[in-house]
């Protein structure tokens, strides 16, 4: 029998999703773990594995169309066998109209990166039209800039006009619902970093390359999670409802371009720090071209946001709408410290913390922010 291929249910995301590109064709074979499509959600461009092996033997919702989580999109199974095609009245039509522009059918069938796809769309670009420098033809990233900086006419225009790119709505979406229909309180806290960055040191030298103080502040709010299992939840306002999560899972918050994407890493402290680096490492990569899969979508209760590589000493951030708490880490910087009743000076980090009042009240902020200052004090976070 036939096995049904469902449009997955990615947590974090919206419930709808639109495909980009079938990376099978029919009646060609496909095998268990292999990207089989991208789809795209409010949040970004996504890989989705086939469940199973056999010959792609239908394909019901094409190319730039959208369906809900769990429709039925394809079938996968052995030459011969019949499948059942009534799943296709769930499939959805296109995006709403205002979207039109942004996502033409044919282009959605040329060979192109993902972020070519939506740096095409952003800027109304019929990716038909494109030349391809890549292998096989692929449109990369650079043949959509170089179309668009030809396009771009008199550059002593003093100002202009232009549409707001898909991304930065749907951003603005984002954090006008959270500004809006979140209660946040949020908190600070000034942490002492001379355990960790020994830590951070003595592995470096010891040869793992790439680590960071982002990866040992992942460790860290992991470590917190367990310990405050309350703080690992979200509010549903179905019900309305709490949803706990079973792992310690962290979300982090990921610069590509003018974009902004969360990628979850699962369980952080429950990886080698080897393991941490090469798994952090990778989900930036998927993010910054575009790409990312089923587990960066996986639902987690809080994310990290370290701006300190760019200077900042400390800031807020909002929470995000799906989940109910969000870490901002600033600069480890030398200041002097009182201690003892003598003064020295000593790397400090200062983090704050935004909480979704509904999930948690202060005390409970207060003592997940114990933990979390008193592992990277200690220098635990191993």
């Amino acid at each position: 029998m036939a096995t049904q291929i469902r449009m997955p249910a990615l947590g974090q995301t919206s419930d709808e999703l639109r495909i980009l590109r079938w990376l099978k064709a029919e009646g060609e074979a496909v095998k268990a773990g292999e990207t089989l499509l991208e789809v795209e959600t409010d949040k970004a461009t996504l890989e989705v594995e086939a469940a199973a092996t056999g010959l792609l033997l239908k394909v019901i919702c094409p190319e730039g169309e959208s369906a809900e989580a769990g429709t039925v999109i394809a079938y996968v199974g052995k030459a011969g066998e019949e499948v059942n095609v009534a799943a296709s009245a769930l499939v959805q039509p296109l995006a709403p109209p205002d979207e039109e522009q942004h996502a033409a059918p044919p282009s959605a069938k040329v060979l192109a990166t993902p972020v070519a796809r939506h740096l095409a769309r952003e800027h109304d670009i019929d990716l038909g039209q494109v030349h391809g420098s890549g292998p096989g033809g692929r449109i990369e990233k650079k043949d959509v800039e170089a179309l668009i900086g030809a396009a771009s006419g008199d550059t002593r225009v003093t100002c202009s006009d232009s549409p707001v790119p898909r991304h930065r709505q749907l951003i603005a979406q984002r954090v006008l619902q959270s500004a809006r229909d979140v209660p946040q309180i949020r908190l600070a806290m000034t942490i002492a970093m001379e355990q960790t960055q020994i830590l951070l040191r003595e592995e470096r030298a010891g040869g793992l390359e790439g680590l960071t103080y982002t990866h040992l502040i992942l460790r860290a709010a992991a470590q917190a999670l367990r310990a405050h299992p309350q703080f690992n939840r979200v509010w549903l306002e179905e019900g309305p409802q709490y949803r706990t999560f079973a792992r310690a899972d962290v979300g982090l918050v990921i610069a590509a371009g003018d974009n902004l994407l969360v990628a979850t890493i699962p369980e952080p402290d429950a990886l080698p720090l080897a393991g941490l680096v090469a798994q952090v490492r990778g989900a930036v990569e998927r993010a910054r071209r575009g790409a990312l899969n089923q587990q960066d979508a996986s639902p987690a209760a809080l994310s990290l946001s370290n701006l300190g590589m760019y200077g900042v000493d400390e800031f807020e951030a909002l929470v995000d709408p799906a989940q109910s708490a969000m870490l901002a880490a600033g600069r480890v910087a030398e200041q002097v410290v009182v201690r003892d009743r003598g003064m020295y000076i000593a790397p400090q980090l200062r983090l704050s913390l935004s909480v979704d009042h509904r999930v948690a009240d202060g005390v409970l902020a207060a003592q997940f922010m114990q933990t979390l200052r008193e592992t990277l004090e200690k220098g635990d976070a191993r």
